[in-house]
């Protein structure tokens, strides 16, 4: 018998979380976003682009990637 452990969208959703603030601390995603309103969207683009692969890497089992938040 094979046992498939899922997690749930709340444990998933706090995985992201977690994920995020490590990769960027809250200070650090305001500071992206200060500089994308700056005019300066190269932090804010790096930021977005890890944010995605944290999404790929907890993505949601009943959601396919292209309809999730």
């Amino acid at each position: 018998m094979k046992v498939i452990n899922t997690r749930t969208r709340d444990e998933i959703a706090k995985l992201r979380q977690q994920a995020y603030l490590a990769a960027w601390p809250a200070a650090r995603q305001l500071e992206a976003q200060q500089d994308m309103l700056n005019g300066n969207p190269a932090k804010w683009e790096r930021m977005r682009a890890d944010f995605l692969a944290i999404r790929a890497l907890y993505s949601y089992s009943d959601t396919p990637p292209s309809e999730e938040n």
